[in-house]
């Protein structure tokens, strides 16, 4: 049974708004301490949309260096310039990352044979391996079942899928259509409540954002899932459940996360690229509550 958990890690910037290298390390090394099956850099999470390129190359190459293989390392390196794209994708690999990772393009919705195409250009001009990300939310149209199963079966170097989607019906639907004729084309859910259902369909885990917070939790999580633990697991899911709470303290989650990450004490600071919103003092006492209701229950179940 497959079942990772990955974590797209927040971006932490300093007091200019720019990406705080060490301070990132210091996240990096945190993350890999818990027992992630991996690390995403520059994902949605981690606010790619409002970092300038020259910032995000020298983010992810000092997070290839920090990381230095110790764990599975992917990189965000979307743009809406297709030829920023393949380069800076190419340089992440060729330094060292074990792969990258691209949303379709956004602002205008694409049909099937367009998302086909743009994804297809990349795979011939990007010399490693490629997943996918799908966010109708974000890019306002869905990667279909069909089109993805297309370029699955074409380019080897396509290798998986982040769909992050609320249910888990275009998952399932993923699954079905891919693993049959292509067993290691991996799929992952965005979304961590989904992180039990995606592993039962038959998928491969999650890319989720809570395990920037308990690391510790989401690895052991996963892992009893891996070794087939029904008690374990579903103390695993349940503690994830509780702690998603999170997402509804504040209009957006990226602050939160941010906050509850400098609550254990791995960051100084929960800055955000300008005009997120800062976590008001409400927002600081209600997530400080849920962290310790969460840590309480990981420690009754052996997870703290």
């Amino acid at each position: 049974m497959s079942a990772s958990y990955i974590t797209p890690a927040v971006t932490l910037l300093d007091a200019q708004r720019q990406p705080d290298l060490e301070g990132n390390c210091a996240l990096y090394e945190h993350l890999i301490r818990g027992g992630v099956d991996g690390i995403l850099v520059l994902g949605s999470i981690g606010e790619f949309f409002a970092v300038p390129l020259a910032q995000r190359r020298r983010l992810a190459f000092r997070a290839i260096e920090a990381v230095a293989r110790r764990t599975k390392l992917i990189i965000g390196t979307a743009s809406m310039v297709f030829e920023e794209v393949a380069s800076f994708s190419n340089e992440c690999i060729d330094r060292g990352a074990d792969a990258v990772i691209i949303i379709s393009p956004y602002y205008f919705p694409l049909d099937d044979d367009s998302v086909y195409a743009y994804y297809s250009a990349l795979a011939q001009a990007i010399h490693g391996r490629i997943y996918l990300y799908n966010f109708p939310n974000r890019t306002g149209y869905s990667l279909s079942a069909q089109v993805v199963k297309r370029l699955a079966l074409t380019y080897p170097n396509i290798v998986g899928i982040k769909d992050t989607i609320p249910g888990m019906d275009h998952t399932r639907e993923l699954i079905e259509a891919i693993k049959p004729v292509r067993p290691d084309f991996e799929i992952y859910s965005g979304f961590d409540e989904n992180l039990t259902a995606n592993v039962v369909a038959g998928g491969d885990g999650c890319i989720a954002g809570l395990s920037n917070l308990y690391p510790e939790i989401c690895a052991k999580a996963a892992r009893m899932l891996r070794e087939k633990n029904v008690d374990g697991s579903v103390a695993g899911q349940r503690l994830i459940q509780q702690l998603f709470a999170l997402y509804a303290i504040g209009s957006n989650f990226i602050p939160v996360i941010k906050e509850g990450v400098c609550m254990r004490g791995v960051a100084g600071s929960s800055r955000c690229s300008f005009p997120l919103p800062e976590v008001t003092p409400e927002q600081r006492q209600t997530l400080r509550e849920l962290m310790q209701r969460v840590e309480q229950s990981a420690k009754a179940a052996s997870f703290l």
